[in-house]
């Protein structure tokens, strides 16, 4: 027989089967066989396998405990015997299979149904009933009702009708987790699942020094149970994720993605930790939280591997199981991971001037590769083999997202600023300013950080928005007006929200942001004398606190 998850399971019903048999008639097998002739079938090829026909449940789990130990020495993962070995004892992995039977064959359903009363899915009494060794042993009943509780706890079997009284309990298995046993992937939107041999390799990630030396002393630091929370924190389409799954690739492990607040809905929690632990897999929970916001993170069941938390630059996070929690942070690449990143996306125009010229711009890892196909397909739409700069920005502009644009508004800009008529000591500084925008980086040692952050004043009507849009032509940048009426919201704290993801986007697209009248939100800090004021004051605070840490 070939080693595959979906040939255990089968070899495993086969032994549940077996019980049913000789339990659906009070031990007379001709009776069952009589009142449902497809049983037939089954113990027919239980019996060829076996080579008897005596007591043959116990001969059948002895061959099927033989051939998993030969298919998981031949290295076959088998997600049955994953859940054995996180914990679940044979008892419940019988009434587990028992439970899922009808999902395999409808026709056991009339096995049930004929046994009860008109269930076609056995109930708590009938399992307890079967599963129990002789009609005295009470123990062992207690031993069936508590297993059929920690299969509903650890969430691999879901209760339609928990008003009823516990022994008319009609507990149904949750398809994802039959569709993993069978060694199919979980079919749930909220859940993307990564096999080990599809991730990318460590030694093949563009990243600094710094952060290989950090990844290369991580598994060692991953492998002791129960393992540590990782938080992978940094911006947006950074290869946060990527990493994840070179990190896994050497653990030997898959990765699981959960693409919402994942642990704030028990039943998809606890179901996480049991598939990654029927798939031998990483669970990676990806959220951006804001400023001042926080997340404990439960105890996930049945699975001791790492968890994973791929996460901006703000919020706090805590595990309520006291795992330890290491930290890694993925920053922007610089300009010599840009090139690198470029080389390989465009390697036939890597010395090009207009491709040097896109080194310059501050984008993600993703972004760069997203970028570089676009702005390709532009120039070939034009008749040419090789992208130019307009390509490169007209490219970024497909990546902006939502949470800019519904923010802000694009201005259009073209010129120079000497298009703009000024006085000499207004041109120098100015000058200054483009300056020091162009050897940002440069100067990010010597400054603080790689943002530039320019504060126009004067009466209205003087061109101070016509200066900021000149100067991000100047620069070859596109220009965003934050939209004060969109952003600000009478709800607590959720300025500062909309405040956050502007920002923030602006930084991974590499844009220049324009705040106009600022001074609607960052007025004088007042005295307190009311909660408005208070509030009013924290918004002040916190925006000018952002601006600081900006990119």
């Amino acid at each position: 027989m070939p080693f595959a998850p979906a040939q255990h399971l089968r070899l495993a019903l086969f032994g549940v089967i077996a019980r049913v048999i000789e339990s659906c008639t009070d031990g007379d097998i001709p009776a069952a066989l009589q009142a449902h002739p497809f049983l037939a079938d089954y113990l027919g090829e239980m019996q060829t396998r076996t080579g008897t026909n005596e007591s043959f449940a116990a001969h059948w789990w002895r061959a099927v405990s033989a051939w998993e130990r030969e298919a998981v020495n031949q290295g076959t993962h088998l997600p049955l015997a994953a859940l054995h070995k996180a914990g679940l004892s044979a008892l419940e992995l019988e009434l587990l299979l028992a439970v899922g039977l009808v999902e395999e064959d409808p026709r056991f359903g009339g096995v049930f149904e004929s046994a009860q009363r008109n269930e076609r899915r056995p109930t708590f009494g009938l399992l307890m009933a079967w599963w129990r060794d002789d009609g005295t042993d009470e123990d062992h009943a207690d031993a069936v009702r508590s297993g059929l509780q920690r299969l509903i706890d650890y969430g691999l079997l879901q209760l339609p009708n928990p008003e009823a009284p516990r022994a008319d309990w009609t507990p149904a298995v949750v398809l994802s987790v039959w569709d993993t046993l069978r060694g199919e992937a979980p079919a749930l939107r909220w859940l993307a699942r990564s096999p080990v041999e599809t991730l990318p390799k460590l030694e093949d990630q563009v990243i600094s020094d710094e952060v290989q030396r950090v990844c290369t002393a991580l598994p060692d630091l991953l492998t002791p149970r129960p393992a540590p929370v990782l938080l992978v924190r940094g911006p947006a389409h950074n290869g946060r994720k990527t990493l994840v799954g070179a990190l896994a690739r050497t653990l030997g492990r898959s990765v699981l993605t959960a693409r919402d607040a994942v642990f704030e809905d028990d039943a998809r929690w606890r179901l996480l930790g049991v598939l990654a632990a029927m798939t031998n897999s990483i669970p990676v929970i990806e959220l951006e939280l804001a400023p001042g916001e926080s997340r404990l993170l439960p105890p996930l069941p049945l699975t001791d591997a790492p968890l994973v938390i791929v996460t901006g630059r703000y919020g706090a996070w805590g595990s309520a199981d006291a795992r330890p929690m290491l930290a890694l942070d993925l920053p922007l690449p610089d300009a010599a991971q840009r090139l690198r990143h470029w080389q390989t996306c465009l390697p036939a125009q890597t010395d090009d001037a207009s491709v040097q010229c896109a080194v310059n711009m501050r984008l993600a890892s993703g972004n760069i590769r997203r970028v570089a196909a676009t702005a390709l397909g532009y120039a070939r739409l034009a008749g040419r083999e090789t992208p130019q700069r307009d390509d490169f920005r007209r490219a970024c502009r497909t990546l902006q997202s939502a949470r800019l644009e519904t923010l802000a508004t694009r201005l259009e800009g073209s010129g120079t600023l000497h298009d703009l008529t000024v006085d000499d000591s207004t041109r120098e500084e100015l000058n200054a300013l483009v300056a020091r925008c162009r050897w940002r980086e440069e100067l990010a040692a010597e400054s603080a950080g790689v943002g530039v952050r320019a504060l126009f004043g004067g009466p209205s009507g003087t061109g101070k928005t016509m200066a900021a849009r000149l100067l991000a032509a100047e620069l070859g940048m596109d220009v965003y007006r934050v939209d004060l009426a969109a952003t600000v919201n009478k709800y607590l704290g959720e300025t500062e929200k909309n405040l956050n993801r502007a920002l923030s986007a602006a930084e991974e697209l590499d844009v220049v942001l324009l705040l106009d009248e600022g001074d609607a939100l960052m007025a004088n800090r007042t005295d307190v004398g009311s909660a408005n004021d208070r509030y009013a004051n924290l918004e002040t605070n916190f925006l000018l606190q952002r601006i600081e840490s900006f990119e």
